[in-house]
């Protein structure tokens, strides 16, 4: 049997075809990422203790199964705004409102969520507020002079309002801080089991093949 060059051609985009649809085609156990939003203030030991032994550990062994979201806003208190510049009152004073800003700034201005993460996790380990925000970016390899401008000026404040809001539509509403929900869903029981053990809640509710790092015991 002959085969033409365009018969083999034809053959071998048919080929190609094939395992781009293969390789694209959901894995039988594929499942959603488990959605864990945390709400929480920047010198606050809870918060501290919370992110430096249990969030961020278990973000760094199972991230490809959690989509995490970070809102450092807790007990703020909206004093007034204008549409362009707000005034905040925070549960441990000025030093801390400034911190949430600047965590609220990298947020926005930290487009890899992975350094996003690393960076306020160096924020909440020092717990120097606005003083490790420069140590920080140089340890995680962050640009921070987008975050120092925003951080300085009205842009801040209205992200930090939009962060307000957002928390705003809690429900029920924020009273302790760290506050966490998991797929958009508040228990007090749920809290008390996030803040004990969150590896166990995550892999709880991942919905696919546990991955290794589930399988770990809490030291």
């Amino acid at each position: 049997m002959i085969v033409t060059p365009a018969a083999a051609a034809a053959n071998w985009l048919w080929l190609i075809q094939l395992i781009t649809i293969i390789a694209a085609a959901p894995r039988e156990d594929a499942a959603p990422q488990v959605k864990v939003s945390v709400y929480y203030e920047s010198l606050c030991p809870d918060s501290r203790n919370f992110f430096v032994n249990q969030l961020y550990p278990v973000w760094v062994d199972l991230s490809d199964i959690i989509d995490l979201q970070l809102t450092s806003y807790g007990k703020t208190r909206e004093l007034s705004g204008d549409g362009e510049q707000y005034e905040f009152r925070c549960q441990h004073g000025p030093r801390e409102c400034a911190s949430n800003v600047m965590l609220t700034c990298a947020n926005h201005y930290i487009t890899d969520r992975c350094l996003q993460i690393d960076f306020a996790h160096c924020v909440m380990r020092d717990f120097q507020g606005t003083k490790s925000g420069k140590l920080c970016a140089n340890e995680t390899g962050v640009d921070f002079g987008p975050i120092k401008r925003c951080m300085r000026s009205s842009e801040g404040t209205q992200l930090q309002h939009q962060a307000g809001l957002l928390q705003a539509t809690l429900s029920p509403p924020l009273d302790y801080v760290p506050w966490i929900t998991i797929n958009d869903v508040f228990t007090r029981h749920q809290l008390h089991e996030a803040l004990r053990n969150l590896r166990e809640v995550v892999c709880g509710g991942y919905q696919g093949t546990k991955p290794p790092f589930c399988n770990l015991e809490l030291v």
